[in-house]
């Protein structure tokens, strides 16, 4: 419970932080949004719903809104929501909202046709919980796609680099691990047997995914 607490209160701290490094960060993630926002449309249509979990500031998410039904998003962090819902409300996005919640366990009952998460199970204990509720969160017929780093890539050594405590800061997020094909696709396995892995083209971006999909009964 404890370790929990001060995970929130760090991801709080990430959030709500502002200087020339974050700036940095944002135009990479920018970029990297380019090649996600490719993919995530072979799963939406105009009738999805769709759910991220750790939202962050959901830029990503709120770009395919206009293309979609309706938006949720959820963070743990209220300053990461706030930041969420104040730029849906900025671009008029009104089938766009945001709430606090824990990915963990969610107090969210809705189901959705797509649930996605960029960059989330690798900085938890227990990975396959929180690739559980996505899972859980699925309405039948739907889809979860999760994405994370690749081991095998300059993230890992990004990481490495920057352990020492001086140079922290230039890690922008909290600890993690990272994932090899086989150890993301027995996550998924353990969860929905159709589970397949694959990674983002082109290859030096360093992301894998994880997809599973729940059947129509």
């Amino acid at each position: 419970m404890q370790k929990d607490i001060e995970q929130a209160a760090e991801w709080e701290r990430i959030w709500d932080r502002k200087g020339v490094l974050d700036t940095v960060i944002d135009w990479g993630r920018s970029t990297y949004n380019l090649f996600f926002r490719r993919l995530l449309r072979r799963y939406l249509t105009p009738r999805s719903t769709m759910l991220e979990l750790g939202c962050g500031r959901a830029s990503l998410s709120l770009s395919l809104s206009p293309e979609i039904r309706r938006l949720v998003g959820v963070d743990i962090s209220p300053s990461a929501v706030a930041q969420a819902n104040q730029y849906a409300k900025t671009r008029g996005l009104s089938n766009a909202s945001f709430l606090t919640d824990d990915c963990t366990k969610l107090a969210l009952t809705e189901r959705f046709d797509f649930v996605w998460s960029q960059g989330l199970i690798e900085h938890f204990d227990d990975p396959e919980a929180v690739a559980r509720e996505h899972y859980r969160a699925l309405a039948q017929g739907g889809t979860a796609l999760l994405s994370v780093p690749y081991l095998y890539s300059y993230h890992t050594v990004w990481y490495a680099l920057t352990r020492p405590k001086l140079l922290r800061r230039f890690w922008p997020w909290t600890d993690q691990r990272f994932f090899t094909h086989r150890q993301l696709l027995d996550i998924g396995k353990a969860i929905a047997p159709s589970a397949r892995v694959f990674l983002l083209q082109p290859f030096p971006l360093g992301i894998i995914f994880l997809e599973m999909r729940r059947p129509i009964a």
